[in-house]
């Protein structure tokens, strides 16, 4: 990668929100293969606000040596705080990197776009020659799955925080090493019940997560602990004071 400022970027940084599922993570990464053959010199990335990784942090990682870094928000609508946040991720990144790493510039809010109410219009035009919501729907739309009724049998929820913050500090893997203790403990995996959430707040102590009923609090998660501090609680009844942030309920 050898641009300059005044042609094309050394990377780009597609950034979105990350989802609970496949499809807004498969979609940004069809959006990054059409862009890169329409910018061939530069390298372009995805990454994600929450909820799914590579974070910020980690999408620049994957920029080292590149010289002029320009990062993407795809954000409808646009959030002004949650840019100002971003900016701040960019410079703690740019702050670690030797020689001041490189130059990174936030592209303008998409919402702002002059293309934007063309395009919007152009999609609605399209939309006349789609089949009505009748004919796509299926016969049996009113029906839903028996277990959408039924209350699971846990006795523990965990709270796992994949909020913007949580997110650059490690919280998917986090968030996927919960997974790898359910099934590597069956007791575990009939009483815990492990649930997203977005932005729990004290971000600082992140990543997160808040286990009901008893309403503990515990921060600083990561890959190595957090399946440890999840079966002492829910299967000892102990809460790991290493990471205790916070008791809702007195013991």
């Amino acid at each position: 990668m050898h641009s300059t400022e005044s042609t094309l970027p050394d990377a780009v940084i597609l950034l979105g929100r990350g989802g609970t599922g496949a499809a807004a993570r498969e979609t940004l990464h069809g959006l990054a293969q059409a862009l890169q053959m329409r910018m061939a010199e530069s390298r372009v990335l995805v990454g994600f606000i929450d909820k799914a990784a590579p974070s910020l942090p980690q999408a620049l990682d994957l920029c080292v040596g590149a010289r002029t870094v320009v990062v993407l928000p795809l954000l409808s609508p646009d959030e002004p705080a949650l840019t100002r946040w971003l900016h701040k991720v960019a410079m703690r990144w740019r702050e670690r990197q030797q020689a001041g790493g490189p130059s990174i510039r936030f592209a303008p809010a998409l919402m702002a776009a002059e293309l934007l109410p063309e395009l919007a219009r152009e999609q609605a035009m399209k939309a006349l020659q789609q089949a009505d919501v009748a004919e796509t729907a299926g016969p049996q739309w009113r029906d839903d799955p028996v277990g959408w009724s039924n209350v699971p049998a846990h006795t523990h929820h965990a709270l796992v925080c994949l909020g913007p913050r949580c997110t650059a500090l490690g919280a998917v893997a986090v968030w996927d090493a919960v997974g790898d203790a359910l099934k590597a403990t069956p007791a575990l995996q009939r009483r815990l019940r492990p649930l997203q959430t977005s932005c729990q707040y004290p971000c600082n102590h992140g990543p997160l997560a808040i286990v009901y009923p008893e309403g503990v609090w515990y921060g600083r998660l990561e890959v190595e602990n957090v399946g440890e501090v999840l079966r002492a609680h829910v299967l000892e009844g102990r809460a790991d004071p290493g990471h205790l942030v916070h008791r809702l309920q007195s013991e």
